[in-house]
């Protein structure tokens, strides 16, 4: 008798949670997009990316999300939309009970400009990635210039332009400067040789870095910073002329 009541309780809770579950998806289908929340983080860099043009190109696609059902939108599709804009670098996008749609997105990190021999314009992102400049929007990154056939594309990265080399040298040698706080504060601008090789302008003392290629690239910035502490500090940063790292174990310097 008492195993019959056991299960016959347990045969109502669960159709009462079939139930309670039927009722759920019911209501679940009468929801509507409420109300569009935006956040963006910027990942510490400069604002190139706004709310307001998030929303203006999900709504050019979508005309207005407010007051569809959530059933009726295409979460995967809206965040793969998102996630094409090239300036960002990843999209997430979820719903609530309540009938609240929220997109949350990180910014791409700029760490170079590229200003090509066409006086084209774009950015290689911290993954090798380019983006565009964005008119009003700049970011405050170091620029290389020079002899750069490059162009820019939606597609072009490192990972996809194995016959351009130059562009991958670009990207090693900005990361090596970016992920170090006194090559990032000191070097301000990367100039491409005719040769291909680099010369690096820094914001602070009036010589030019003949730097080469980046080949033995730590041996050079450890022969620089050595020359910065122990040279430079005793006879002033505009002593020199130009500073040459291209020689090995040693630093030759014009006036």
């Amino acid at each position: 008798m008492k195993n019959i009541i056991n299960i016959t309780i347990w045969f109502i809770v669960i159709a009462g949670i079939f139930v309670l579950v039927g009722f759920i998806n019911v209501e679940q289908k009468k929801i509507t997009c409420k109300s569009l929340n935006v956040t963006i983080d910027y990942a510490g860099g400069d604002q190139m990316l706004s709310v307001d043009e998030i929303k203006s190109q999900i709504y050019v696609v979508y005309d207005s999300l407010i007051g569809k059902r959530l059933t009726e939108i295409n979460l995967v599709e809206v965040e793969d939309m998102i996630n094409d804009i090239p300036l960002v670098a990843n999209a997430e996008v979820y719903t609530s009970l309540t009938g609240k749609m929220k997109i949350h997105i990180t910014q791409r990190s700029p760490i170079l400009r590229i200003i090509n021999s066409s006086n084209q314009s774009f950015y290689i992102d911290q993954t090798g990635v380019a983006m565009p400049v964005t008119p009003g929007s700049p970011s405050r990154v170091m620029v290389a210039s020079g002899n750069i056939k490059i162009k820019y594309s939606d597609t072009l990265n490192i990972n996809n332009s194995a016959e351009n080399s130059l562009l991958k040298n670009l990207y090693t040698l900005s990361s090596y400067i970016d992920n170090d706080p006194f090559l990032n504060a000191q070097v301000e601008q990367i100039y491409v040789t005719k040769t291909q090789e680099f010369e690096l302008v820094p914001k602070v003392g009036r010589h030019l870095i003949i730097f080469g290629g980046i080949e033995d690239m730590e041996n050079k910035f450890d022969k620089l910073m050595v020359f910065y502490h122990q040279g430079m500090n005793k006879t002033g940063w505009d002593k020199y002329k130009t500073i040459n790292l291209k020689f090995e174990n040693q630093v030759v310097c014009s006036k």
